[in-house]
């Protein structure tokens, strides 16, 4: 058997204490995190800015390497520093130095795997790389611009573990290359392997009820069983959990493309098995050509922002302005019962590192907190900009730092006061430095008390400043001067997403990612060599062929107006959106019963027609729709208008887009 902990969905998320220690009586084979996303936009990668706190990143990290050396096994930590780059990852290799020299008893052996990628390693292929959908043309100049990393594999973290690494920093890589590497170096079958890394990269979340911020572990067998068990007696792993998760953030239910393969859950069978633990078998891995994705962004001009309590919410402003109560969550405004709410968080302290570290512990709590009643279980708001987290100039020697979101859930709008308590205890409970040292406004605009967010890019700061004052000026006489206003933010560069796209060129491959291995020798770290990834056993032959079709649901006649009609949200128990890559969102229903979940196949809605029509989009847009028998699950994922992130976005991780399917009434 080969024990595999997850310990949060993202390293700085932060995890009970209580449940890693409840892993901790476990005798594991690995520890693996993963640290990153494309999710929350261009920004961090572009500008090299961590994404989570760095008091969030010591909490986690210094558990984890505990964790490492009391149980004798690697830590793994993909994508450090959040979006894989050079400079964030030097950073996270920092952090983890310190602790391993305060904790570590004996000599400790750290690979260091980066991923960034100069444009003049792939300027040579520019016309060969595939794009991932639809993207902007890739012109040379574009390419010159542009910050990149490369996504790696489970191939350099292999050769970092032969190389006797117990503690491995990934840049950028595959989120579940962390988790599947060494199973599949000890010979696991690869298929249950890439799957149980699936499930695991989100921590807690595959459980009900979910989180991101608490543990999960998996159990291989050779004979390609994979068991999960949460670690907290208040979770329990599910059938329908488990095999839900497997839809997570992608486009489609059953293949999943990954460096040098297709997962296939096709035959995937899952089953409940004693306490709160499910088990999945019957997943298989088909080797293709060998590709890594290259991801990269360039910066586009200068943002200033403001946020601004309005009197009235009821007419437009103009594209430069949101309204929380009418259009910020999506372009289209509310109607009819649909209801819009704004958020704003605000922290103050003497110490601009304590408001940057309470903020984002505030924002990630905030996400992805559980609440009762709650269906959409990929983030609870809807975020405008990249980055997130926005700081007002300097007043009375105070800093402070706001994130501005919003959503259109109705049970997430009922439920707000509560979440509101939620996450202030928890920021108390889990960092009472940062509690104790900061001030917290979180304050609310909806239909009633609109929430205008004014957003100007243009490419010189001097002009994006001064026709940010002139808007300003004209919405003078429509501030509410009652409520808290920010004006004037100076959020900085502002950055768009530039490559999403495959590169084919194992030579080329085969340059990237080389492992930095050193040694902790009597206090000091001591190089120890550089060697290169090996893709000996990468496949070269031509891609075999795999059958796309099976799972995708056709346009079929509808009912008539007269027909019986249920409400979507009485028959499921999940409806999300979320993004599926950086210009794709996809959406899972999943049905509480196999007789909703037949009401809902045989309504003829969940064609690519009916779901055009269900989320008031051009067909065109649509590019599948599935079903997805072991979960009770219907999915569909439609193109993006932006790429996430972009100026203009309104919902940047793609989390708050399924206020209509909650409205929708089903045939049947």
């Amino acid at each position: 058997m080969y024990r595999i902990l997850s310990a949060t969905a993202i390293l700085g998320y932060g995890f009970p204490e209580s449940s890693f220690a409840r892993a901790m009586a476990f005798d594991l084979d690995l520890i693996a995190v993963d640290a990153g996303s494309m999710d929350a936009g261009p920004y961090y990668l572009g500008a090299r800015a961590q994404y989570v706190g760095l008091s969030a990143l010591r909490r986690d990290l210094e558990l984890l390497v505990a964790g490492s050396l009391q149980q004798g096994c690697p830590l793994i930590v993909g994508s450090a520093g959040f979006s894989g780059g050079d400079t964030q990852l030097r950073e996270t290799v920092a952090l983890v130095r310190q602790i391993v020299e305060q904790k570590a008893s004996a000599e400790v052996t750290l690979a260091v795997i980066p991923s960034g990628v100069t444009p003049q390693a792939i300027a040579p292929v520019l016309d060969a790389l595939t794009p991932l959908g639809q993207m902007p043309p890739l012109t040379p100049e574009a390419l010159q611009q542009s910050e990149i990393v490369a996504q790696m594999g489970t191939e350099p973290i292999i050769t970092a573990l032969d190389h006797g690494a117990q503690i491995i920093l990934c840049g950028r890589a595959y989120d579940p290359a962390v988790f599947a590497a060494d199973p599949i170096r000890q010979g696991y079958p690869p298929g249950v392997a890439l799957h149980a890394a699936k499930i695991l990269e989100c921590g807690a979340i595959a459980c009900e009820p979910g989180s991101g911020s608490d543990c999960l572990i998996a159990e291989l067998t050779r004979d390609g069983v994979a068991t999960f068990r949460p670690t907290n007696p208040e979770r329990r792993a599910t059938v329908l959990s488990i095999a839900a998760h497997t839809l997570y953030e992608k486009p489609r239910p059953d293949l999943f493309h990954l460096p040098g393969g297709v997962l296939s859950i096709r035959d995937s069978h899952f089953k409940a098995v004693e306490g709160s633990a499910v088990s999945v078998e019957g997943s298989t891995f088909h080797p293709v050509p060998y590709s890594v994705k290259l991801e990269g962004c360039r910066r586009v001009g200068h943002r200033v922002v403001s946020i601004i309590p309005l009197t009235t919410g009821e007419e437009a402003f103009g594209a430069d302005v949101r309204v929380y109560g009418r259009n910020g969550v999506e372009e289209q405004p509310v109607a009819g019962p649909i209801t819009e709410v704004g958020i704003v968080v605000a922290v103050t302290s003497a110490d601009v590192q304590t408001v940057k570290d309470a903020l984002a512990f505030l924002r990630s709590t905030m996400l992805h907190f559980g609440y009762a009643g709650r269906v959409s279980t990929a983030g609870n708001l809807a975020f405008p900009f990249s980055p997130s987290d926005l700081f007002p100039a300097q007043q009375n020697g105070c800093f402070t730092a706001l994130f501005v979101a919003g959503s259109r859930d109705p049970v997430l709008q009922q439920q707000l006061p509560q979440i509101i308590a939620g996450v202030r205890a928890a920021l108390q409970e889990q960092h009472p430095e940062l509690h104790a040292a900061t001030q917290i406004l979180i304050e609310t605009g909806d239909g009633c008390r609109p929430l205008g967010v004014v957003e100007t890019v243009r490419d010189e700061p001097s002009v994006a400043r001064s026709e940010h004052k002139k808007l300003l000026h004209q919405l003078t006489d429509r501030i509410d001067r009652s409520r808290s206003a920010f004006c004037n933010i100076e959020v900085g560069d502002v950055y768009v997403w530039s490559l999403h796209h495959l590169l084919h060129d194992l030579k080329i491959i085969g340059e990237l990612f080389p492992v930095e291995l050193s040694k902790l020798r009597g206090g000091e770290w001591v190089a120890s060599g550089r060697v290169s990834a090996d893709y000996s056993r990468a496949c070269a032959t031509p891609e075999p062929v795999i059958d796309e079709g099976g799972a995708n649901l056709e346009d079929r006649p509808m009912a008539g107006a007269g027909s019986k009609r249920t409400p979507l949200i009485d028959l499921a128990k999940v409806i999300r959106s979320k993004n599926a890559g950086i210009n794709e969102i996809t959406y899972d229903i999943l049905f509480k019963t196999r007789e909703a979940y037949e009401v809902a196949l045989a309504s003829g809605e969940f064609g690519p027609r009916g779901v055009a029509a269900a989320l008031g989009i051009d067909p065109e847009r649509v590019i599948g729709s599935y079903r997805y028998d072991p979960a009770l699950a219907i999915k569909f994922t439609v193109r993006r208008d932006l790429l996430c992130g972009s100026p203009g976005d309104r919902d940047v991780f793609g989390a708050q887009q399924h206020a209509r399917l909650q409205q929708l009434q089903v045939c049947g």
